[in-house]
């Protein structure tokens, strides 16, 4: 995969995925694949739909496709088919990030600036992605809010339905009652205690540093510029790119990892990871094997 590409195997997992949806048109692959990636290419650029090359299409085609997947929740039926089952080691990480809003991105039709998750810090106008992520730096759910809200109204949707052993979470969400409701979940929370806490519960130090891997998550999210610079008026249009990138960083994760990779139920138990691997092990240069040595043993 370049930036702005896919190769064989990533397309792979994404098309297999894609054949099941419904009502989606898909019968011409080329014309599928070129329409992921013009997708790619305005997500990971950041630039204007009509800047989009003429090789990947007409800028007004892609965009009314692209609207009509995200309204109608493919990307995130996409994302959710290929991410993890289960988080790798029972652990999970609950962070956020604030992401700028451009100019471009206020004035939605027919609606405001809350239901478009739209708000105002003291960095200006932005908006907020909290993300839950495991412990090998795969991303699990995200959730869109304003920019003022804070974290901890987010963690109970972020954690639902996710079962964890531990939870590694920075002290925007200390909170006895989120720690009793993780608790009633058999989960543990490790979080370092506020100043002048009194009593304050115990917490693994080794597990919590562990969080790099959701600070590095972001790092990675905001490598694509629609996502650390928002220009879409509408939060389903924004959610959709972030579920794009967030799609194709977990498949890179499991390419790259030593981890056994297990898709969502959609897939019936990881056939897209299965022809994911077969892609990429046909793919891969075969070695020669080394012959006969030449240097004649000792009499």
């Amino acid at each position: 995969m370049t930036r702005t590409s896919l190769d064989d195997a990533l397309w792979a997992s994404l098309m297999l995925t894609m054949q099941q949806i419904p009502h989606a048109w898909k019968r011409d692959e080329a014309a599928l694949r070129r329409f992921v990636e013009a997708a790619l290419w305005v997500c990971r650029t950041g630039a204007p739909w009509r800047d989009l090359p003429d090789e990947l299409g007409r800028w007004p085609s892609v965009y009314h496709r692209f609207r009509r997947w995200s309204v109608r929740g493919w990307w995130e039926l996409v994302f959710e088919a290929l991410r993890p089952a289960l988080p790798a080691d029972g652990l999970v990480l609950l962070d956020s990030t604030t992401c700028k809003a451009h100019r471009a991105a206020s004035g939605a039709a027919r609606s405001n600036a809350e239901a478009e998750c739209l708000g105002r810090s003291r960095g200006g106008i932005c908006s907020k992605l909290h993300a839950c992520a495991d412990g090998a730096g795969r991303i699990l759910r995200l959730v869109p809010s304003p920019g003022q809200h804070s974290d901890l109204r987010y963690a109970p949707a972020l954690a639902s339905g996710i079962p964890a052993r531990d939870a590694a979470l920075d002290r925007g969400y200390v909170s006895a009652k989120l720690r009793a409701a993780f608790a009633a979940d058999g989960c543990a929370v490790h979080t370092p205690p506020k100043l002048g806490m009194v009593d304050p519960p115990p917490w693994n130090q080794a597990i919590y540093a562990r969080r790099r891997h959701v600070e590095n998550l972001f790092s990675k999210l905001k490598d694509w510029g629609r996502i650390a610079l928002r220009r879409d008026k509408t939060r389903r249009s924004w959610m959709g790119f972030a579920h794009l990138a967030a799609t194709l960083i977990n498949l890179r994760v499991a390419e790259f990892s030593h981890r056994p990779y297990c898709a969502g139920p959609l897939l019936g138990g990881g056939v897209a990871a299965l022809a994911f691997r077969l892609v990429g092990m046909a793919n891969t240069p075969k070695v020669a094997k080394a012959g006969p040595s030449r240097i004649r043993p000792r009499a």
